[in-house]
């Protein structure tokens, strides 16, 4: 498994149509994602992110983020950073993708 973070300081409205945009492009779950949790901040947004593997993330961030993000206007300060991080544990019930 494969995690990671991004502290985002943009508006959660901007998440809102990157995240529009990236169902636009995908015809399914990205391939590899186990799960996308994204919540507003005091600062702007934080998406964490768990993958079955790094190279299904950096697939997405190559193939697919740059297809969505064209499709919206330039949101300014470039690309967040993100942090990797250790999963100590995981447990997801769900007999099939819920998306909100």
């Amino acid at each position: 498994m494969y995690s990671i973070g991004f502290q985002v300081p943009a508006p959660v409205e901007a998440y809102k149509a990157l995240h529009a945009a990236v169902q636009s492009v995908t015809d399914s779950a990205s391939e590899g994602l186990v799960v996308h949790v994204a919540r507003p901040t005091d600062a702007g947004f934080e998406v964490i992110e768990i993958w079955q593997s790094k190279e299904h993330f950096e697939r997405f961030m190559v193939e697919t983020l740059p297809k969505a993000a064209a499709q919206l206007p330039p949101m300014g300060a470039g690309a967040p950073v993100g942090k990797e991080f250790d999963l100590c544990g995981l447990l997801v019930f769900a007999p099939e993708p819920i998306v909100i």
